[in-house]
């Protein structure tokens, strides 16, 4: 039965290829990073929101592996949300059991040749870190890559049993720069591929000096681009980082689409079954209220209010989306950390392209894309801060703010977003003064279209950041 159902996933134990390759024109660049880790021994996690590309990314991967001689067989996929495989009380144990038994025809200890498991949506399966830690630790010759809508049920339930196991990727949605490598493919756009040739490796967030640097030495190049660029941003504002929309370029029936798979698969079976909510109206308000005051900041009780709850469920409701990588949420920064919690909460839905589908959104105004460009902007800053093992934060004293603070330990980098082509004032320098102590060697002021350095604060286009 097992065996039945695994030869219709797994489709390439007949045809020796993966159909993946004729659906998309290009995979994204992280796949760079699953491939080189197929050869470590240690278990890959792809971690990030539903409709990201996780799948698909697994689905290239193996058509990696099949192209690079890999015998078909050998690779094994299978998704913990798979009703036909886990309808009754099957365990990841038993699929691979019956995948060595009746597939392979080989005892898990006699593995001569690697084989590659490929485990879809894992924290859908309770437990799941002690199936895989049953197979790694004897040594078997299996190499696991698995992937999950749900940061706390991989990385709390892996903490102890798979620690020194792992590897672990976050895939986000497209940035502006990955957005725009889709758009020049699926596009034809050569001038949009020519524009990213151009633009510096790096991360402002990382190395702002350095970043700053190396687009000033290309100044004269970025006037000629913009127009092109242009294009691609309108839309990019509009329809966020998931990929998807480039396979059906319809936005309204895109934006249909994205809000039924997010509420019905992201609520519903990555929160609402996993945590057994039962007031599960009331999560789902409490995104559209994120939505509808993208980048505002409140207190746990304004919201409780708002969304006819209790405190302490708001505050567990925010963890659980944000663990599901559905919004973002920052503290105001302060050294003192039992400040910082006492501080209202400012809130982000983590891709601008489903706040604007939840609200229907047709179109982006000049003030919309103000918000939609700061909200992004924590997008990217929160990326940097989780690789970096940093933390991201806001700071609003007596009326005064600064959008996101990075504090990176040995030194801290405000960045101010003012998306606007004349940047008169910003916060910068009452935060200097209210923490003088602090080591703040540079700032950052995301703007429209100047590129300039004033001392020790730098002007950036947000057209030009990574």
């Amino acid at each position: 039965m097992i065996a039945a159902i695994l030869g219709r996933r797994n489709e390439w134990w007949v045809t020796g290829k993966s159909s993946v390759d004729a659906v998309y024109k290009l995979a994204r660049n992280e796949l760079d990073t699953v491939i080189k880790g197929l050869s470590a021994r240690r278990i890959q996690i792809i971690i990030g929101p539903r409709r990201v590309g996780k799948s698909t990314l697994i689905q290239q991967a193996i058509g990696h592996l099949l192209k690079s001689g890999t015998a078909p067989k050998r690779v094994l996929f299978f998704s913990c949300d798979d009703p036909t495989l886990f309808g009754g009380n099957t365990s990841i144990g038993d699929v691979i059991e019956g995948y060595l038994n009746d597939v392979l025809h080989e005892a898990v200890s006699e593995l001569n040749d690697k084989i590659y498991v490929f485990i879809d949506e894992i924290h859908m399966f309770t437990g799941w870190q002690l199936w895989l830690k049953n197979y790694y630790e004897p040594h078997y010759n299996i190499k696991f890559v698995v992937s999950g809508s749900s940061a706390s049920h991989l990385f709390d339930g892996a903490k102890e049993s798979l620690m020194g196991r792992t590897d672990t990727m976050r895939l986000m949605p497209l940035d502006l720069m990955q957005f725009c490598r889709f758009w020049s493919v699926y596009r034809s756009d050569e001038k949009v591929a020519d524009f990213l040739e151009a633009i510096p490796d790096g991360s402002l967030y990382v190395d702002p000096a350095a970043y700053y640097d190396a687009l000033k030495q290309q100044a004269w190049r970025w006037d000629g681009f913009k127009p092109y660029v242009n294009a691609v941003l309108q839309a990019f504002l509009l329809i966020g980082g998931y990929p998807e929309y480039f396979m059906d370029d319809n936005t309204t029936l895109w934006q249909k689409r994205i809000v039924d798979d997010i509420i019905g698969q992201g609520l519903y079976r990555d929160i609402v079954s996993i945590y057994k909510i039962k007031a599960a109206d009331k999560l789902e308000k409490l995104l559209f209220f994120v939505a509808d005051n993208n980048g505002q900041d409140f207190n746990m009780k304004t919201i409780a209010d708002t969304i006819g709850c209790d405190n302490e469920t708001v505050s567990a409701y925010l963890t659980y989306l944000s663990q599901a990588y559905l919004t973002v949420v920052l503290s105001n920064y302060a050294p003192n950390a039992g400040k910082t919690l006492r501080k209202n909460k400012t809130l982000y839905v983590l891709d601008n392209g489903i706040a604007n589908a939840m609200l229907r959104l047709p179109e982006i105004t000049d003030t919309q894309a103000g918000h939609i460009v700061e909200s992004i902007c924590a997008r990217n800053a929160l990326a940097a801060c989780e690789d970096n093992l940093w933390t991201l934060h806001y700071w609003r004293e007596k009326g005064v703010e600064v959008d996101l603070v990075i504090d990176k330990k040995i030194e801290v980098l405000p960045v101010e977003v003012k998306y606007r082509s004349n940047v008169r004032h910003t916060s910068l320098v009452e935060f200097k003064q209210t923490f003088f102590n602090a080591k703040i060697p540079l700032s950052v002021v995301i703007t429209k279209d100047r590129l300039d350095r004033e001392q020790d604060v730098l002007y950036i286009p947000f057209w030009l950041a990574r």
